[in-house]
Order: structure tokens, then C-alpha cells, then sequence
């Protein structure tokens, strides 16, 4: 495991060099509709990274719990989670080109530090780290990443999608990303419940908010998004879901392998992805009309 100190300086090494990048030109060309169009993907980038973590936050929950099988696509996804980190410089980049930016290169240098420092943790000392530790400090990178996507929906699309178009806007940037951070938290707490073939009573209890939760969420996005594509296909994939959850998960957890509940969870979080996109779409058919439109 990494001593504090080298921590430390790799983390002000990290803030040194994105220091030296803190002040590019303005864009003399920026303007918010091109901003938006840039910004759509910017979103798509910040929300594979949120789904990267989501990931290897469940598999190494579960891994940390017991069940090894999923030490080798953890391993995987950990890569895939640098590559999304690395593809986000070109979103920094250009939000320092704007006044008021969404992300700067310092932030995600940041994160990039605390993500590498979890791996090491996981690496060199697993058991020190624990199951539960491990999920707190995902879901913290999640929430960073959260909170990137939903300033650069606000700040760059929602000024030019105006009341058309704010639904969408809202379900794609907050509401469904918010779903499926409680899923994704419910798969980790699940498969690690699985895997020791234990759930205590305190993930009892999680689950359960976790659950409730979710449901409010998706009821929230059908209201505001009635009739997209991807509404029913994922509303069908939560229910069953969450009804596998408290028959088996919370009823027995011998009767539920972490495998097929990793699977069965990773199902519903797909179909909310893919009604992100169907968001998406419909938001950009949403601004091209007004585009026309105004011309």
C-alpha cells in the first residue's frame, strides 16, 4: 500500500502539472450554441466515465467480499475507467476556454490521483481497505462526476433549450443519472451480500432506502419524459429488479449467487443508460426544430 507521503506527492504533482494548463486563451468563437452542441459530448463523455465506476465499484465490492470470480473483469474495467478519465482532457480543456467552467484540468487531476490511489489500495493491502470503504470512496468519485455533468447540462444546453426541451434536459442529466447511481449502489451492496451469503442488517436497511428510492426516481422520469423509447424496456428491467432483490436477495441470500444478482442489476442499469440516450436524442431533435425554427 502507498505511504501517506508518497500520496501526497503524487497528488501535488498531479496539481503542479494541471496548474501550469490553468490558464489557456479564451475562445473568441465560443457561442452558446455552440457551446451546447459541444457540451452534448462532454455529457456523453462524464456519463461513461459515472458508468465505468459504477462497474469496477460493484465488482470490486464483491471481490473484497469473498467471490474471486470477478477479480479478472474488475482488472479489465479498471482500465476502461483510466481511458474514460484520459478522454475527459478534452472536455477540461475546452471548459477552460469558457468563463465559468464546468471542469477544470486541476479537478480532474485530482480525481485521477484519488482514483489511481484507490486501485493501489486495492492492489496492495485489499483487506485493510474493506467492502465498505471501497464503496464509499467509488460512490465519492461518483458524485464528483455527478456534479461535472449536471453543471455542464446547466451551463452550456439549458440556457438554449428553453421550455421545450428542460424535461428532457432534466431527466437526462440528473434524474436518470441519479437512478442509476442508486442501482449501481444496490448492485455493489447485493453482490457483496451475496458473496458472503450474508446480508446484514444494516445493507438490509440500505437496500431497502436504496430501493424506495429508486422508485420515486423512475416515477419522476416517466412524468417528466412520457413515451421515450427506452422508458418501457428499462422501467420493466428496474421492477424485475427490485423484486429480485426483496424476494431473494433480502429474503435468502443463498438462493442468490453475487454472479447472477451482478448480472441481473447490471441488466436494469443498461436499460437506464440506454433511456439516457433516447433522452438525449430527443433533446437534440428538440434543439435542431427550434434551430430551424429560428432560421
Amino acid at each position: 500500500m502507498l505511504s501517506v507521503p508518497l500520496v501526497m506527492v503524487l497528488l501535488a504533482l498531479a496539481i503542479a502539472l494541471a496548474l501550469v494548463f490553468m490558464r489557456p486563451e479564451r475562445a473568441s468563437d465560443s457561442s452558446p450554441g455552440g457551446d451546447a452542441q459541444r457540451a452534448f459530448g462532454d455529457c456523453e463523455r462524464l456519463l461513461q466515465l459515472v458508468h465505468s465506476l459504477q462497474q469496477h465499484r460493484g465488482m470490486s465490492t464483491a471481490w473484497l467480499a469473498g467471490d474471486a470470480l470477478f477479480e479478472s473483469p474488475m482488472r479489465a474495467r479498471r482500465r476502461a475507467v483510466q481511458h474514460d478519465i484520459e478522454a475527459l482532457e478534452t472536455t477540461a480543456r475546452a471548459e477552460m476556454a469558457l468563463e465559468g467552467p464546468c471542469i477544470t484540468r486541476y479537478e480532474l487531476a485530482l480525481l485521477d490521483a484519488q482514483w489511481k490511489e484507490l486501485c493501489a489500495a486495492l492492489d496492495g493491502s485489499p483487506a485493510a481497505i474493506g467492502a465498505d470503504d471501497n464503496l464509499t470512496r467509488h460512490s465519492l468519485l461518483v458524485s464528483h462526476v455527478l456534479g461535472w455533468l449536471a453543471a455542464v447540462g446547466n451551463r452550456r444546453i439549458a440556457p438554449v433549450a428553453a421550455s421545450s426541451g428542460s424535461g428532457l434536459l432534466r431527466t437526462w442529466i440528473s434524474t436518470l443519472p441519479a437512478l442509476g447511481e442508486q442501482l449501481g449502489q444496490a448492485r455493489a451492496v447485493g453482490s457483496a451480500a451475496a458473496a458472503r451469503g450474508v446480508c446484514t442488517a444494516a445493507e438490509r436497511m440500505r437496500l431497502m432506502y436504496l430501493a424506495s428510492r429508486a422508485e420515486s426516481l423512475m416515477h419522476q422520469a416517466i412524468a417528466d419524459t412520457p413515451r421515450l423509447p427506452g422508458a418501457l424496456p428499462a422501467t420493466e428491467r428496474i421492477v424485475r429488479l427490485l423484486g429480485l432483490l426483496r424476494s431473494d436477495l433480502l429474503g435468502a441470500t443463498d438462493r442468490m449467487t453475487a454472479e447472477l444478482y451482478f448480472a441481473e442489476a447490471t441488466a436494469a442499469i443498461d436499460a437506464i443508460y440506454a433511456w439516457m440516450t433516447s433522452c438525449e436524442d430527443a433533446l437534440r431533435g428538440v434543439l435542431a426544430q427550434q434551430a430551424v425554427s429560428a432560421g
